[in-house]
């Protein structure tokens, strides 16, 4: 799951809503087309709860443009089928 949201938060600055469309669920969350590059998860938290998995995460971010680091916080479900899916 770790992996899935590390390759999520790589894409997500830059993903097209069709990219998106891959790894979330309906408009749950919408293109930001930021310059930025992942750098890490900080302090994940993973709560299972029947099929789904709630996970509070903040994201480390670097801004490309001004180098500042940019930490947005997360909270998502997150729902298996053929793969991980940001449903909420």
């Amino acid at each position: 799951m770790t992996e899935f949201l590390e390759t999520f938060f790589k894409l997500y600055p830059t993903a097209t809503k069709k990219e998106l469309a891959y790894y979330v669920s309906g408009n749950v969350l919408e293109p930001v087309n930021c310059d930025y590059m992942f750098s890490e998860l900080v302090n994940p938290i993973f709560i299972k709860s029947g099929e789904q998995v709630k996970v509070s995460v903040s994201v480390k971010y670097l801004d490309q443009r001004t180098k500042a680091i940019q930490i947005s916080q997360f909270d998502l479900i997150l729902e298996k089928d053929s793969n991980w899916k940001i449903v909420k």
